[in-house]
């Protein structure tokens, strides 16, 4: 196959995630082979994970070079398992009462299974990070930590000594997103965790997202959920 001009064979065991923003092509393929594919958005991910995901999401998804990795057994049957559930292939569920429920678990599972393969081959997939990159993910790290906290661009900027363009330029570059939306999606999973805890009231998730006010958090949170807070919960519940 080539992804972005540069020719990769994929072979037995082997995994590889395109990231965004890539043009590639399959150019020959054998008799033999039997590949699982496995297509979703950054904003599917932002949608349907039930936690904040790992900071390594970011990485594999949106990094200029694709990364290959070579499977365990035991990996592939996994992956071939969960991409059988979600493609409703093997598993007959789409009858199943809680199908999408199902589906919503096995997604993240997926996430999570190959986050953690990826974790295990970080030396060599981080060796391909460009400059660019090594600083938006510096930024992820960041915002991971303070997005409670912090919602303002200047305040990532000066935690990385550069100037609030020049981080904004990068991150757009590098993942055709803005820092804004990357801040606001950060808040609004933070807000959902916290919205899951029963022990929690609303007042409490206000202060401790550091908003204002009842009003401004819930416009904030139903401007990219389409829900209120307490909605949300009660959905949740």
């Amino acid at each position: 196959m080539r992804v972005n001009y540069i020719e990769h064979c994929l072979g037995v065991n082997e995994l590889i995630v395109i990231p965004v923003r890539t043009s590639h092509e399959i150019l020959q393929l054998s008799d033999e082979l039997e590949v699982s594919l496995l297509f979703f958005t950054s904003d599917f991910i932002f949608k349907n994970t039930i936690r904040k995901p790992n900071i390594g999401f970011f990485e594999i998804f949106i990094t200029k070079f694709p990364s290959k990795v070579v499977l365990k057994n035991y990996e592939t049957l996994l992956l071939n398992d969960l991409f059988a559930i979600i493609e409703n292939r093997k598993y007959k569920i789409r009858e199943h009462r809680f199908y999408n429920e199902v589906q919503l678990l096995s997604f993240n599972l997926l996430l999570y299974a190959v986050a953690g393969i990826y974790n295990e081959n970080s030396y060599d997939v981080k060796a391909k990070y460009t400059r660019k990159e090594k600083l938006v993910f510096r930024f992820f790290e960041i915002l991971d930590g303070q997005c409670t906290k912090q919602h303002t661009v200047k305040y990532y900027a000066d935690a990385l000594f550069i100037s609030k363009g020049h981080l904004s330029k990068v991150v757009k570059q590098v993942t055709d997103k803005t820092i804004k939306e990357f801040i606001k999606e950060a808040i609004i999973l933070e807000a959902k965790i916290l919205l899951q805890n029963d022990d929690l009231t609303i007042l409490q998730i206000i202060e401790e997202l550091r908003f204002s006010n009842s009003s401004s958090f819930s416009n904030f949170f139903k401007k990219s959920t389409s829900m209120s807070p307490s909605e949300y919960r009660l959905k949740f519940e």
